[in-house]
């Protein structure tokens, strides 16, 4: 269960730390009128279109993509910091 929960707010932190920074970058793509794509793989993380009278910006599953490493990446964490605290969980002796 302690993993389970350590994924669970690994993956919601990066998840909406990974919106925020996608979204900025979407806005400022649109302010400077170019156009953007930033993903890893066939996976887009945020993409900004430039037509003549518009630009369109799409969220892609990249997103979920690090969401997902994220919160591996914090069960992994978890792991290292109970080992190394011996076990004993995060209890004050």
């Amino acid at each position: 269960m302690r993993n389970l929960r350590a994924f669970v707010l690994g993956a919601i932190a990066v998840g909406v730390l990974a919106y925020a920074g996608a979204a900025a970058l979407a806005v400022g793509a649109q302010a400077a009128g170019r156009s953007l794509v930033i993903g890893f793989g066939p996976l887009v993380v945020v993409s900004v279109e430039r037509e003549t009278a518009a630009a369109v910006t799409t969220f892609g599953p990249g997103l979920i993509g690090l969401a997902i490493l994220g919160g591996c990446l914090n069960v992994a964490a978890a792991l290292l910091v109970r080992r190394r605290a011996g076990g004993r969980g995060d209890r004050v002796e």
